[in-house]
């Protein structure tokens, strides 16, 4: 079970396929918070159907790992390129999990500051987050909801910066009149149109550009939050095709493996030993010489959830 989207299904299904044609894949694609209830059933039950599962960290990590229906897939890893510290950003391969063998991080989502509309104001206008509080941008900055993953680890990561810290979110929201929305395609809508000159969070501010809409995406410097996207992979305690499943996972972390990802989804491999140039979103590149906090950990979970109420007290009592 994995993601949804025409891409990940053809990457999964028909691009690994090709390469090991006597493993059939059946791929179900939606979000794992979504097919949570069927899943514990078919495990109450004894159904032995699904072997790998792929998806944020938020439900590998709260649910599945939580109550012990993963099991390691460390040991499974055996092709040298795989395990070669030196192949991947900051020289290792990612784990969501503590233990670092539970459900492996091969994405790099890295979150902008902002989405702009470039008619109401240039890229270069804003040089630090300091110059989103002022007053000339009160009543025209829209943000998604802080339940989102997208813009609490966005917040989150401010929150801990020693230049920004508390003091800075408590002018952001509580002075800039910022109005808040759940629905992020809403959003994009708003920030098109000209009614919001800035929005924060999970806006889809690439794919608004591509449409010949008026924006743009931003990055600011400092400490940078990244996410892991859905596609972070883990493998059922239950599995019942336990040999297959192992090839597949030493595949899609491959050097194949992930330059086919990146082609077909434009998205960044955390490999770094993998041509990236002309065929990633730049904006989607890891700076080497920059730090970032990979908000899909399980050391930082426990910490953005506690942040969540502080931040919510933020926003003004309806």
């Amino acid at each position: 079970m994995g993601p949804r989207g025409r891409d990940q299904e053809i990457l999964y299904s028909e691009i690994f396929a090709k390469a090991f044609p006597k493993i059939r894949v059946q791929y179900t694609a939606g979000r794992l918070s979504q097919l949570i209830s069927r899943l514990m059933a078919e495990q109450r039950a004894g159904v032995r159907q699904v072997d790998l599962l792929l998806g944020g960290t938020d439900v590998l990590l709260g649910t599945f790992k939580d109550k012990g229906l993963l099991q390691p897939i460390r040991p499974l890893l055996v092709l040298p390129e795989v395990l070669d510290p030196s192949a991947w950003f900051k020289g290792k391969l990612l784990f969501a999990d503590i233990e670092e063998k539970y459900i492996a991080m091969y994405r790099a989502v890295p979150y902008s500051s902002a989405c702009i509309n470039t008619n109401l104001l240039k890229p270069g206008e804003l040089k630090s987050y300091w110059d989103l509080v002022n007053p000339k941008w009160k009543g025209k900055i829209a943000s998604q909801d802080f339940s989102s993953g997208s813009a609490r680890n966005q917040m989150y990561v401010l929150y801990i910066r020693e230049d920004l810290g508390p003091k800075y979110l408590k002018r952001l929201f509580g002075e800039m009149d910022v109005v808040i929305s759940r629905n992020v395609v809403q959003l994009g809508d708003w920030l098109a149109q000209g009614k919001f000159a800035i929005a924060l969070g999970g806006v889809d501010c690439p794919d608004l550009a591509l449409k010949g809409l008026p924006v743009a995406t931003i990055f600011l410097e400092g400490l940078g939050a990244v996410g892991a996207g859905n596609d972070p992979a883990s493998m059922l305690a239950t599995a019942p095709h336990p040999n297959a499943s192992k090839v597949f996972l030493n595949w899609v972390l491959s050097r194949e493996g992930q330059m086919a990802f990146q082609k077909i989804t434009k998205e960044n491999s955390l490999r770094i030993d993998i041509p990236k140039q002309g065929i990633v979103d730049p904006d989607l590149m890891l700076d080497p010489k920059r730090d970032y906090l990979f908000t899909g950990l399980e050391e930082h979970k426990k910490k953005i959830n506690e942040f969540e109420p502080w931040l919510e007290s933020l926003l003004p009592k309806k």
